[in-house]
C-alpha cells in the first residue's frame, strides 16, 4: 500500500512529524527507517506470504513498523499489546500467523536501529497460510469487538483500506498543516482507518497517545497543540468535566458510541466544531458529518453515507411515527467493505449476507435528505405495547434528574406488554 510517494515529496517533511510524547520522527526520516526495517526483516527471511501478527500500541516505534508492513504489502493481523508471560500464554496467535511482531518504546529507543525496538517471535502453532486464494493479495486482519457475539477476524484488502482512509480525508477536510491528536487505539478501525492513516495520507503531524486519561491528555495538548482530535463520547465528557477554561479545536471527531445532544452542544461551545462518525470493523467508515453542515444536523445525525455506501432499513422492521422517519435495523452496502471473515487457520468463514448487504445490528433512521441517525444497538431496545422503546432514550431521561450522573438500562423478563 504505497502512501508515502506524495507525502515525502512535500516541502513540510522536515517539520511535520509523528510523536508519542517521548519519541518523535519527521516524515523526512521515514524512508531511511523503512530501509533499515527492510534489512532487519530480511534477516528473518520474512516474505509477503508469511502472515504476521503485530502487537499494537500508540507509540512511534509501533506506528513505524505498522506503516512499513503496509508499505511493503505484508499481510498482518493487528492485536492489542500483550504484557507479561501469563498474558502471552492466554493470547495464542491464529495458526495462519507465522510470527508475532513485538515493539518496544521509550526514551532509550533509537529509531535508527530497528533491532533495538522490533522483535519477532515464531508462532509454535503455525500451520501455514490457510486457503491460498485468500492470500493472493496483501491483507489486513482485524478482530471484531465481540459486542454482538464471539469476536471474529475480519479481512480487508490494503487497497480498500486506503480508499476508506481517503474517504475520511475528504469528508473531514483533513490537511497537511493539521496537528492531529489520536488518543484512541490504532489497532481498531476507528483509530487506524479514520484517524491515523488519513493523517498520514495528508502528511499531517500526529500525536499518538497511549491509554489516555484526563491529566495525560491535557499535558499532551499543551505540548503538542493539536487542532484536530479523534475522540470517544466518553472522553469528550471527561474533558468537559475536567477542563477549567474553553479551548477551541478546528475539528473534533467522535465515534464508538452514541453522544447525548446536551453533551454535543456543550462541547461545541467550549471546544469548537464537533462531527460524529459511524462505522464498524467490517465496513470501515460508513458515514460522517462535515463541518459545512449546521450544528443541529451534526448533533442529531452521523452525517450522510460516504461515497460508495448505500444504506437501507431492514424490510418489515421500520416503525413510522407521525412527523418522523421510520425506525429499523440498518443494513449497509459498501464498495470498500471487508472481504469476509476467516477462522483461526486462515480459512474463510461462511457469512450470512443478502446480495452484499451487511447487517449492522444497529437501529436507526434514514432522513429524507439522506442523513443517517443511529439510535443504538438492536439488542438495546424492547417492544412495549407495540411501541419501540430505546434504552438510550430511557437512560437520557433518567440522567436528566439532578444528582444522577450515569445510568445503564437492561431488559429483564417479559410480560403481556412485551419484553422488559
Amino acid at each position: 500500500m504505497k502512501i508515502f510517494d506524495q507525502v515525502t515529496s512535500s516541502a513540510n517533511t522536515r517539520i511535520h512529524l509523528l510523536t508519542d510524547g517521548v519519541l518523535s520522527c519527521s516524515y523526512q526520516e521515514i524512508p531511511d527507517i523503512f530501509d533499515r526495517l527492510q534489512r532487519h526483516f530480511s534477516k528473518w527471511g520474512i516474505s509477503k506470504e508469511n502472515g504476521l501478527a503485530l502487537e499494537c500500541e500508540n507509540s512511534v516505534p509501533n506506528a513505524l513498523v505498522l506503516l512499513y508492513l503496509l508499505e511493503v504489502e505484508s499481510s498482518v493481523l493487528l492485536l492489542p499489546k500483550v504484557v507479561g508471560g501469563s498474558q502471552l500464554k492466554q493470547s495464542p496467535l491464529p495458526q495462519f500467523c507465522r510470527y508475532r511482531v513485538v515493539t518496544d518504546s521509550g526514551s532509550t529507543v533509537d529509531l535508527r536501529h530497528p533491532e533495538q525496538f522490533c522483535h519477532l517471535v515464531e508462532n509454535e502453532g503455525w500451520i501455514g497460510t490457510g486457503d491460498q486464494a485468500n492470500h493472493l493479495s496483501p491483507k489486513l486482519y482485524l478482530r471484531t469487538s465481540g459486542s454482538t457475539g464471539k469476536p471474529k477476524i475480519a479481512v480487508h484488502s490494503h487497497a480498500k483500506l486506503m480508499g476508506n482512509a481517503l474517504n475520511c480525508v475528504n469528508r473531514l477536510g483533513l490537511e497537511s498543516n493539521d496537528r492531529i491528536a489520536i488518543p484512541v487505539p490504532i489497532f481498531h478501525m476507528y483509530g487506524l482507518g479514520a484517524g491515523f492513516l488519513p493523517g498520514i495520507a495528508v502528511g499531517a503531524s500526529i500525536d499518538l497517545q497511549p491509554k489516555s486519561n484526563l491529566l495525560r491528555y491535557l499535558q499532551r495538548e499543551r505540548n503538542f497543540n493539536p487542532n484536530v482530535a479523534f475522540m470517544t463520547p466518553t472522553l469528550c465528557e471527561t474533558l468537559l468535566k475536567g477542563r477549567k477554561s474553553p479551548r477551541k479545536y478546528k475539528l473534533t471527531v467522535a465515534a464508538g458510541d452514541r453522544m447525548r445532544e446536551d453533551t454535543f452542544a456543550l462541547y461545541e461551545s467550549q471546544m469548537g466544531s464537533l462531527v460524529k462518525l459511524y462505522g464498524s470493523t467490517e465496513m470501515g467508515a460508513i458515514a460522517a458529518a462535515s463541518l459545512q453542515e449546521p450544528s443541529e444536523v451534526r448533533s442529531q445525525t452521523v452525517g450522510k453515507p460516504m461515497p460508495g455506501v448505500q444504506m437501507r432499513l431492514e424490510e418489515g422492521t421500520g416503525e413510522s411515527f407521525e412527523g418522523m422517519e421510520a425506525v429499523g435495523e440498518l443494513w449497509c452496502q459498501h464498495e470498500l467493505a471487508f472481504e469476509g471473515y476467516v477462522d483461526e487457520t486462515g480459512n474463510p468463514v461462511i457469512q450470512d449476507t443478502q446480495d452484499n448487504w451487511f447487517k449492522t445490528k444497529d437501529l436507526g433512521r434514514i432522513w429524507a435528505d439522506g442523513h443517517l441517525e443511529v439510535l443504538g444497538r438492536c439488542d438495546h431496545s424492547v417492544n412495549r405495547d407495540g411501541l419501540l422503546v430505546l434504552f438510550s432514550d430511557v437512560e437520557r431521561a433518567i440522567e436528566s434528574i439532578e444528582g444522577i450522573e450515569s445510568v445503564v438500562v437492561v431488559s429483564k423478563g417479559e410480560s403481556q406488554r412485551g419484553k422488559g
